[in-house]
Order: structure tokens, then sequence, then C-alpha cells
């Protein structure tokens, strides 16, 4: 697969990428030079994108812009900081909650060690214009890492899960994967899920008709690092399990989780992982009542770079990750239908091998599958028009 293109930005203005025949929209936003961590969340009919930016005094701001059909609106402040804890790979999220609240999460310095931090919860009771600190979603202020937070709506309740590294103060401690739920201006229900987890990589989770079911990369006393999951229901969390037995011997955190999206009974999983030496990336496909069952298709098995993420509609699966196209790293994409046929794939994007391309992430909104990425420190937010195949 060849691509193409160098970006050029005019303020105010879109314009179109022909990528394989796929024609990707680059949009504009109100994102500055010098940002970071962009992320979607639903927001009721339309999606709201939200973004890091580093400011010259020294603070760092959370801030996010509504799509409001046609454009993005004015950016929205969340709350700043002299110690956000800001990196490629952990980055904030929002949420909107049943009743409409919207909830907040980001990092800030637990204290002046180089890795002590935490996670703190913004609240909104009036869309975004103003906000409030509920202070850390975790009990433990330790001088350790807390962080890869994923938020999802479960009934009246807002559920976060997060990797916490409480036990790491104990000789041979290891990090743990926490949860908790989030109600009005309270957090409730702490608990740990599995005791020993790699140590930074994303984590994701879905409600499906039969509970809810959170994913995250596992750590084996023998350093196998798979994708595990555990699944809520009926009131009781079950033991942790792996999706696929890939045995991926890795003496280190590869910062690869994986990703997870639904549509009715059926799962999506996808992943980066390796297998015999080989990196892929897979797609899974499940259904509820078979969690440790599926079927496996290998969208990429050239050496690819990962940073996976899925989202479902009625009819189909999209994923992007990272891959490489003759040594330059590119943006992919695949369309999979829910029995597991590719539809097609390609490249959108050329990106930056390393930490700076952030963690490509997308939203399934109108008849759009919206792209965002980091780019030379500008985030780039792009729409695929995907509206015959949903």
């Amino acid at each position: 697969m060849k691509l193409i293109t160098t970006f050029s930005f005019f303020v105010g203005m879109t314009f179109q990428v022909i990528a394989n025949n796929l024609a990707i929209e680059i949009m504009n936003t109100p994102a500055d030079k010098n940002s970071m961590a962009p992320n979607f969340s639903s927001i009721g009919s339309h999606f709201a994108l939200s973004w890091i930016e580093q400011k010259r005094n020294g603070k760092s701001q959370l801030l996010f812009s509504s799509w409001n059909g046609l454009n993005f609106d004015k950016k929205n402040l969340v709350t700043e900081s002299n110690n956000m804890f800001t990196n490629w790979a952990d980055i904030p999220s929002i949420i909107k909650a049943s009743n409409g609240d919207f909830y907040a999460q980001w990092l800030n310095r637990i204290s002046s060690k180089t890795y002590a931090y935490g996670v703190r919860i913004e609240r909104s009771v009036d869309r975004g214009k103003n906000w409030k600190s509920l202070g850390w979603l975790h009990s433990d202020t330790s001088e350790t890492e807390h962080g890869f937070v994923t938020m999802i709506r479960e009934a009246n309740s807002i559920r976060a899960f997060w990797l916490d590294g409480r036990m790491m103060t104990k000789s041979n401690g290891k990090m743990v994967l926490c949860t908790a739920t989030i109600i009005g201006d309270r957090v409730n229900d702490e608990q740990i899920l599995d005791d020993n987890v790699c140590t930074c990589c994303p984590t994701a989770a879905i409600k499906h008709p039969n509970g809810t079911m959170v994913v995250y990369r596992d750590r084996s006393p023998k350093e196998i690092r798979d994708i595990s999951f555990a699944n809520l229901s009926s009131g009781k969390w079950t033991q942790p399990e792996s999706i696929k037995v890939d045995n991926w011997f890795m003496p280190g955190c590869p910062v690869n989780g994986p990703s997870i999206a639904n549509s009715g009974d059926l799962i999506a999983i996808s992943r980066y992982t390796v297998i015999d030496g080989k990196s892929k990336v897979i797609l899974r496909i499940l259904g509820k009542e078979k969690l440790k069952s599926g079927k496996e298709i290998i969208l990429d098995k050239d050496s690819p770079i990962g940073r996976c993420a899925t989202v479902c509609s009625e009819n189909t699966i999209f994923t992007t990750w990272i891959g490489l196209d003759e040594k330059q790293a590119v943006l992919q994409f695949a369309e999979v239908s829910h029995d597991g046929k590719i539809i097609r794939k390609s490249t959108l994007s050329k990106v930056d091998a390393n930490r700076s391309s952030g963690m490509p992430r997308i939203i399934l909104s109108g008849h759009y599958l919206w792209v965002c990425w980091v780019d030379s420190n500008r985030i780039i937010v792009g729409r695929l028009n995907v509206g015959g195949h949903q």
C-alpha cells in the first residue's frame, strides 16, 4: 500500500485526502499547536473532542469542544494545573452519564517523584460549562503510578477502571487492576479485580446485554503478557481469564492495550500481540454467551506497531491501528462484517512511528467514522463517510 500525503493547515477550512480510494476529510478544530492527548466521547446525538494544551506559563489545560453537526464549538476549559502529568499514552477522557452530567478524568502529580501521579475526577452538571473537582478517583495516594482509566455508563452510575500501583510500595509488589463506581459527587465500591497486570497498557471496557466487561493486558509470573478479561454479571466479577492464549513472553511493558466495542450481542476486541516471535494486529469477534471463544481475523501481520481502536455499528466493525508500509509508519483502517469478512482495508495517513503520534482514537457519529491522532504537536481530526456500511 502506498501513501501520498503531506498535511497543510488553513484555519476555518477542511480538505480531503484520497488514500487508496478512501477519502478522509481533515477537519478544522479549536485545538492550538502544542496540543496532545486527543480523545473522543459520545454526548447524545453528537460527540466531543477532548485534548491537553501546554501553556508557556507552565500550566497544562484539559479542554473539550463539542461537534454541533456542522463544526466544532469553541473550546471549553475543564481544568488546569501546574502539576498535570501529561504523556502520549495515558490520556484524559470525558463521559456523559445517563442523567446528563459530564465526568472527566485526568492525571495529576501526587508528589515530585517522577512516576508518582494519580487520577483526578471532575463533574459538570451544566454540560461542561462549569466543573467541580471530586478529588482522587482512588483511595490510595501512595507515591506510585495510577492511570490508564476507562469510564463507561452503568445504569445510574459511571464505572471506572484503572491501573493502580498501591501494591508496588511493597517488595516485589505488582501493578493491580481496580474498579469503582461514581454516583453524583461520590466514588464508591472500590475493589481490585486482578493483582498482577501489565504496568502501562491502556484498558478498555463495555456495557453489554449480559453485564460489564473489561479487557486489559495481563501479566503472569513468567512474564506472559496476553489480553485478559473480567465480566460483571449479577453483581459479581468473574475471575480474570485470557481472551486468547498468545503466550507472548515480554519482560517489559509494550504500552499497547486492547480495544473493545459491541453492538447488541456481538463483541469485538482488537489487540496487538506477538505470536511465535511475529507481531500482529488481530480482531476477535465473539458473543456474550461465549466470551472465551470466537472468530479471529488477522488484520495485520507485517510487523505492525499496534495501538488499536475499534468501534461497532449495527452491521460493521471498524478498526484502526498503526502499521508499517515500506518502513514508513502509517495509520491503517479496516472494515469487517459481523461474520468476520474483511470488507476493505486502507492506509489513511503517514504518522510518526515514535510516541509523538499518540494513541489514535475513533468514534462513529452521523454517517461518519471520526479519527484523531497527533502530527507535529498538532491534533489531527479526520472523518470517513461510512454511511452505506452502518
